[in-house]
């Protein structure tokens, strides 16, 4: 019974546009669940919260996930197991357990100085070959200025691109969940983008390898790996890194959380609570300007002109932004 309503929730996901990743966790957890019982001759006992706990113990002693992969294997198995339950009036196993508290997962990001490093040395690739510092460089300018996903920054066609518009954009027409969204574009990526466009049909890939094939995931991979080894940089950086990236430059930029969460296409603010990166500097900033705010304890003036008003002193706390487009 459950293989078979394995296959039924494998074609409603299928029929919900949802993604190949999603789909592919989903079998895998069932499978997993599947081939366990039937180890242990437990498969009639499956609707049993005793049957589940044992597997989830064996499963962590197995395996060893990270927190994050524990709880999505649970909240996988409980939305399944649960629609098995109501579909053949059976006993919900998972009714009473507790999910697994959601880990904070907070994973590094880059300053804007070790951009530009990554940025250099993509620019001056080890091995010059026609087309692949052009191709590099814009690559990693459009994961750190947009943010998109691996997945969307390799779906992406030149007809997704409106460039023509005072206020260019892209379409990301299969987000996460399958939502489409318009996502923006900073005038210098427009025109850098422009400069690729010419001789390109609407359904060409924006992104390709050196064959002119649309860019696979190990390619990106790797042009990510070279640049942050000519950089010098130590932590672990791949696609999502520049993601968390883009986040955390735009909430340092306008201090608003919700307007990342559109930028980034959630819509769940407490998804976007792990881009909430906070540099010293901005802390240094916070305590001057919580001294200076109105009615807080003003400090004495000192000897000779100085502004008296805090909004002033507060202007000239602000750190220099640096460009990555020079």
């Amino acid at each position: 019974m459950l293989a078979r309503d394995r296959d039924a929730w494998i074609m409603r996901l299928r029929s919900a546009d949802r993604s190949a990743s999603s789909i592919g966790a989903y079998r895998h957890a069932i499978e997993d669940l599947l081939a366990w019982a039937q180890q242990h001759d437990r498969t009639g006992e499956l609707f049993e919260e005793r049957t589940i706990v044992d597997y989830l113990e064996d499963y962590r002693r197995r395996c060893d996930p990270a927190p994050a992969t524990y709880h999505r294997r649970f909240l996988l198995l409980r939305r399944f197991m649960s629609w098995v339950s109501h579909r053949n009036g059976l006993p919900d196993p998972f009714i009473e357990l507790q999910a697994p508290p959601k880990p904070r997962q907070e994973s590094d990001w880059l300053t804007r100085e070790e951009f530009v490093k990554m940025l250099h040395a993509a620019e001056h690739p080890v091995r010059c070959r026609p087309g692949l510092a052009e191709r590099d460089r814009l690559v990693l300018l459009t994961l750190a200025m947009t943010g998109l996903r691996r997945s969307e920054l390799i779906a992406l066609n030149w007809g997704d691109i409106s460039l023509e518009e005072p206020r260019p954009s892209l379409l990301v027409r299969r987000g996460k969940g399958g939502k489409p969204r318009r996502q923006p574009l900073p005038s210098q990526l427009a025109a850098a983008l422009e400069r690729r466009r010419s001789q390109h049909s609407a359904s060409d890939p924006v992104f390709c390898g050196l064959g002119g094939a649309r860019l696979q995931p190990t390619i990106l991979a790797g042009i990510i790996r070279r640049a942050t080894a000519g950089a010098g940089i130590s932590k672990h950086v791949t696609a999502h890194t520049l993601r968390h990236t883009a986040a955390t430059w735009l909430r340092q930029a306008t201090g608003d959380v919700r307007l990342v969460a559109e930028y980034l296409g959630h819509s769940d603010l407490s998804t976007v609570s792990r881009y909430a990166h906070v540099a010293s500097e901005e802390l240094h900033d916070a305590a001057q300007a919580l001294a200076d705010g109105p009615g807080q304890f003003p400090p004495p003036p000192p000897p000779g002109d100085v502004p008296t008003d805090s909004a002033e002193r507060r202007s000239r706390v602000h750190p220099a932004q640096l460009t990555v487009w020079d």
